[in-house]
């Protein structure tokens, strides 16, 4: 998590604004970057059951659903949270474009 932080402050300080996320931004980008493994997690799964429907294996589709569950939970458990906060970090907000670099340097490491 760590990593993700300091790379986030390093593009932000490139682009000469590294205080100026106000808090619900900063706030917004912290939950975003929590909730990255389970997205990626999530994002992997579902692709995994799509193939499997595909291919007719209904069972694994199944179980892959399953596995999926836990991991829907445990995201949805930030989204209160997450939408209040997007009130803040919309698009004439000064933090929009640090809040739209993190979710796609979040995205771009996703691993399958």
């Amino acid at each position: 998590r760590s990593h993700i932080t300091l790379g986030m402050l390093a593009s932000m300080l490139a682009a000469g604004n590294a205080f100026a996320v106000s808090r619900e931004a900063q706030e917004f980008m912290n939950i975003q970057s929590k909730m990255a493994p389970d997205q990626c997690e999530l994002q992997r799964l579902s692709s995994q059951a799509a193939a499997a429907q595909r291919a007719g294996d209904l069972g694994k589709r199944q179980e892959l659903n399953m596995q999926m569950e836990p991991v829907v939970k445990r995201l949805q458990a930030n989204q209160p949270r997450i939408q209040e906060l997007a009130k803040y970090v919309q698009s004439p907000s000064p933090d929009y474009q640090a809040v739209v670099q993190q979710t796609i340097d979040l995205r771009a490491k996703c691993k399958f």
